[in-house]
């Protein structure tokens, strides 16, 4: 394949580099800070048929205070202001709120209302994603010795 088949052929995987977006957002994402249990992705990113114009879908598992939901909000907002320009200057489609956040909360979830009914669903059920913390921590198994062996 040569290099232009190549630069088409990432411009038409619009789910692949959403789903890749989503997956650093989470990484990159302190839920300490933010007061977020969880993250995960939904819709036409997960399903992997997101075209050029479709936005990433993220539902968030919060469980923070007032304040850390405002600045939650805002640290996502420029995230999905950058890439809504790295989409644009890629397909020329434009979308305002790239990203399009539901956030749940404990009650929900346990009530099953709302988007809560993604989490854990049959069928069509919304993909966790890790967060930093927990990248970090299963880095830091990896470096550890087995106990098992003979260090």
């Amino acid at each position: 394949m040569n290099a232009a088949e190549e630069n088409r052929r990432d411009k038409n995987n619009h789910w692949q580099w959403r789903l890749k977006m989503a997956e650093r957002i989470a990484a990159e994402l302190d839920p300490v800070r933010f007061g977020v249990k969880a993250l995960y992705v939904m819709g036409s990113t997960k399903n992997a048929n997101a075209g050029p114009a479709s936005d990433i879908d993220l539902l968030i598992h919060f469980d923070g205070t007032s304040l850390q939901r405002r600045e939650l909000l805002l640290w996502l907002e420029g995230w999905s202001l950058a890439l809504d320009e790295i989409n644009f200057q890629r397909t020329r489609f434009r979308n305002r709120d790239f990203l399009d956040i539901h956030i749940v909360t404990d009650e929900d979830i346990e009530a099953k209302s709302s988007y809560a009914v993604k989490i854990g669903a049959i069928s069509d059920a919304a993909r966790r994603l890790p967060l930093k913390n927990e990248i970090e921590a299963t880095k830091e198994e990896a470096s550890e010795p087995h106990p098992d062996s003979q260090d």
